[in-house]
């Protein structure tokens, strides 16, 4: 009698096909992150991944083309989780806080991942391709922050630049990302959490403060965990 496959199993041609590249995707950040950018083989990455090193030539025709690749995953990963976040909530605040979670959301916020966004980072100077695409996934993310603060600031009739304060808030996220990578030790995601909500409670105290603020960050903090 044959086994049942497993649910999540790929079947088809093109399923087996994506799921390989995913694979070696995963296999590509692992290696970044353990040996840098510059020390990163397709020879490492097969090894990791446990395939062929004819393989990785198959779907990636070249370095460059994976790490291309493995760009933008990361960025649509990261993507797709803040804009899953912000999809539920019907409030510019509650959709802030869902996208403060979402950032420090242990999925997309590892050190690992952050090791690699660092990496091609330092890259994007010199690789015109690196450039557009991570200047293309900080620009959503910014307008949408942007555009969160705007509607809080004007509900609430607030006397803040909105601009200057949605870049405020990633500079600190950016701040804690880093903090993660170089002293995780020192790095809690309620913390970094509570940090964001300080900020924001600084600026728009009818939204953040008191009370209601204290629940606000009980709410989130119970759905968090350190790192």
């Amino acid at each position: 009698m044959a086994k049942a496959r497993k649910a999540d199993a790929p079947t088809t041609r093109i399923e087996k096909k994506e799921a390989t590249r995913q694979q070696l995707i995963a296999a590509t950040v692992e290696v970044i992150a353990a040996d840098g950018f510059a020390d990163m083989t397709l020879a490492k990455v097969s090894q990791r991944a446990n395939v062929s090193r004819g393989l990785v030539n198959f779907h990636f025709t070249s370095k460059e083309r994976l790490l291309v690749e493995t760009l933008r995953h990361l960025t649509e990963e990261y993507r797709a989780s803040w804009s899953r976040a912000i999809a539920g909530p019907r409030t510019a605040r509650d959709k802030l806080l869902a996208l403060i979670r979402a950032d420090f959301s242990p999925r997309v916020c590892n050190r690992k991942k952050i090791a690699v966004w660092y990496a091609f980072w330092g890259e994007a100077k010199s690789r015109p391709t690196y450039l557009e695409v991570c200047a293309k996934a900080d620009g959503a993310f910014a307008q949408t922050v942007e555009e969160l603060c705007v509607e809080i600031a004007r509900e609430g009739g607030y006397a803040v630049d909105a601009a200057l304060a949605a870049r405020g808030l990633r500079c600190i996220t950016d701040g804690l990302w880093l903090e993660l990578l170089m002293a995780p030790q020192q790095f809690r995601r309620d913390i970094a959490i509570r940090t964001c909500l300080q900020y924001l409670a600084a600026l728009f105290p009818n939204d953040f403060l008191g009370s209601e603020y204290d629940h606000l960050t009980q709410a989130v903090l119970e759905r968090e965990t350190p790192a």
